[in-house]
C-alpha cells in the first residue's frame, strides 16, 4: 500500500477516449498532485446507472482505503462514443447540458455515499488542429 495520510490523493473519473490522454490526466496532477485514474467508456455513464453504481462507488472505498482519497473529479467530454457524439445532440448547448445533468447526477450519488468527499466537475472541450487533438477542462458548478 502506498498510504500516506499526509497526501491529498483525488480519484479522476474519465472517459477511456484516446484523445484525452495523457493530457488530461496531466492537468488533473499537475492541479492536484496525485490522482487515481477510474477510466471507462462515458466516464460516469456506470455510476449514474444502477445496475453498475456499486461497482463505482466501491472505486472510491478503494482509493479512500489505499491511497487517502479526498476528493473526485468528474469529467465528461464532448462528442462522446459511449453517448453517440455530438451528432446525436440538436446543438452545442444541448449536448453540454446533458452533460451537466449527468455531472450534477454523480455528485449527488457520491455525496450520498461519501458526504466528507471533495467533488469538482468538468465538461472537456475537445479541439483538432494540425492533426492534434486537445483537451480543455471547463470547471462545472
Amino acid at each position: 500500500m502506498s498510504f500516506d495520510p499526509n497526501k491529498k490523493i483525488w480519484l479522476l473519473f474519465d472517459c477511456l477516449d484516446w484523445r484525452l490522454h495523457p493530457q488530461l490526466e496531466n492537468y488533473f496532477l499537475e492541479r492536484h498532485g496525485g490522482c487515481d485514474l477510474c477510466i471507462t467508456a462515458g466516464s460516469l455513464k456506470g455510476l449514474v446507472e444502477e445496475a453498475t453504481r456499486a461497482y463505482f462507488l466501491s472505486q472510491i472505498e478503494v482509493s479512500k482505503q489505499l491511497h487517502n482519497c479526498q476528493g473526485v473529479i468528474l469529467t465528461m467530454h464532448m462528442d462522446c462514443g459511449a453517448y453517440g457524439g455530438s451528432k446525436s445532440f440538436e446543438n452545442k448547448a444541448a449536448e453540454i447540458s446533458h452533460y451537466e445533468n449527468i455531472l450534477k447526477e454523480a455528485e449527488k450519488i457520491i455525496l450520498g455515499g461519501f458526504p466528507e468527499m471533495l467533488v469538482e466537475k468538468y465538461i472537456i472541450e475537445l479541439e483538432h488542429t494540425d492533426g492534434n487533438w486537445s483537451s480543455k477542462p471547463v470547471a462545472v458548478s
